[in-house]
């Protein structure tokens, strides 16, 4: 038994899809699919309804922390798949390939994976990972812990551990962090692949390292390091601002000199 939690605001069109990916599933056990919505103008609503999922209306201003801990309380199942409205699941045995590691009362949550990411599918076929207190390297392991667009967390133990509700992001892998460090593990990589349809903007770049940063304390970029590669990068930004420039104009003045060259009807 699995309910589905997925956060959304005005995003119908790509809610559709990840709905529709979601009832292809071949899954004998009942699952719910439980919307927390944030004031969306759309019609997201209208079609979240169309496909049978329970509506919840966020009750205050949204953080990622808060509008997870509040559609958690909304969920009535154990194992729950925090999935994003730009998430497409890329089989129909999605659910099976992770809910069988939760027979295991240690594991906290499951992390499935994008197809973007080449370096996390090799893994998953070499065999998924293991990550508790005693083996986590966090310059290596930050980035297998787990995802709130697309992993299944044990939901007693984020009743135990609630998500932090101030963070900006990243609010998933600190609870990770939390969780590991009261003695349960997270299982990464596993073989559960899905289309992550959405483009990220250099503000959520920013917004995620400083989350990051709030965590960790580790620098993502000294001063003295961008100054260097600012001032090296400058040949090379010149370098490409050349030849494109050479190239547009190549071949504009190619396509200029068709008509004097060629005759219509000749083909020589």
């Amino acid at each position: 038994m699995i309910s589905i939690l997925i956060r959304n605001k005005n995003e119908a069109n790509s809610l559709v899809n990840a709905l529709l990916s979601i009832k292809k599933q071949k899954f004998d056990l009942p699952y719910e699919i439980v919307i927390i919505d944030d004031a969306s103008t759309d019609n997201s609503i209208e079609i979240a309804n169309e496909f049978g999922c329970k509506v919840v209306k966020l009750d205050k201003k949204f953080t990622y922390g808060y509008a997870l801990n509040f559609g958690l309380k909304h969920c009535q199942y154990e194992i729950v798949l925090l999935l994003s409205s730009h998430n497409i699941l890329l089989s129909s045995d999605f659910f099976e390939n992770f809910v069988h590691y939760f027979s295991d009362p240690s594991v906290a949550a499951v992390r499935c994976i994008p197809i973007s990411n080449t370096k996390q599918i090799l893994q998953s076929v070499k065999g998924d990972l293991t990550i508790n207190k005693s083996n986590y390297v966090h310059e290596k392991d930050w980035q297998n812990l787990i995802v709130a667009n697309c992993s299944a967390i044990r939901k007693s133990v984020a009743i135990q551990i609630p998500f932090n509700e101030t963070i900006r992001s990243n609010e998933e892998k600190l609870w990770s962090l939390e969780v590991m460090e009261k003695g349960y593990s997270l299982k990464s990589n596993v073989s559960c692949y899905f289309l992550y349809n959405r483009k990220n903007n250099y503000e959520v770049d920013i917004r995620d390292h400083i989350s990051k940063y709030q965590v960790d304390g580790i620098i993502p970029l000294k001063t003295s390091r961008f100054i260097w590669i600012f001032f090296k990068s400058i040949p090379w930004a010149l370098k490409i601002a050349w030849d494109r420039w050479y190239q547009t104009n190549h071949l504009n003045w190619e396509f200029s000199r068709i008509s004097r060259k060629f005759e219509k009807g000749k083909y020589n």
